[in-house]
């Protein structure tokens, strides 16, 4: 009689994270997540009814991932660009996990509001206001053009258009920044 196999939600969401780092998003199915694992696909399908279960919780780790990476590199006195630049940092180090994010069927923004009203934008827009004397119109504005600035640049980074270092990256950010700050 074969051993059972004793796997975790987090052993097959770790493994998938790790997968999709490599050969993103795409590329996530059953079988290969098994491979990476070293079992079957029944495994999987006993702890998970199906793979959309199972990718809901990998995109939920991606995400948490994220902030972890974003809460690391943010500072409060500067918050706008230090999130600009983890932004785009984290597209640099974790291309496949930002395309997964932003640039998939994933993406759960439709409009600018919403992207306006994710937690850390809306952590920089206070600060904005807050600490730099911006009314909250004038700081949402500044914030989406800097950040779609940000945007652009972290999406061809990550698409393997561009490479850049991490000294340019944060010249570029802090440049636009305070181009857009005189106005």
């Amino acid at each position: 009689m074969p051993a059972s196999c004793k796997l975790s939600k987090e052993e097959i969401v770790k493994a998938a994270v790790q997968l999709i780092n490599k050969k993103g998003w795409d590329s996530l199915n059953a079988r290969d997540l098994a491979k990476e694992l070293k079992i079957s696909t029944k495994p999987l399908y006993r702890i998970y009814e199906n793979m959309d279960e199972i990718k809901d919780d990998i995109y939920k780790e991606i995400y948490r991932e994220y902030d972890e990476f974003i809460t690391s590199r943010v500072d409060n006195k500067k918050a706008l660009v230090t999130l600009c630049v983890a932004y785009v940092e984290f597209a640099k180090y974790y291309k496949n996990l930002f395309i997964s994010l932003f640039l998939s069927n994933n993406l759960k923004w439709k409009t600018v509001d919403d992207v306006l009203n994710e937690k850390w934008n809306q952590g920089a827009i206070i600060n904005l206001v807050n600490k730099q004397g911006y009314t909250f119109d004038s700081a949402k504005d500044l914030f989406m053009h800097l950040w779609l600035y940000a945007n652009g640049l972290a999406t061809l980074i990550s698409t393997n258009k561009i490479d850049i270092d991490d000294k340019e990256i944060i010249y570029r950010i802090v440049k636009i920044y305070k181009t857009l700050e005189k106005k």
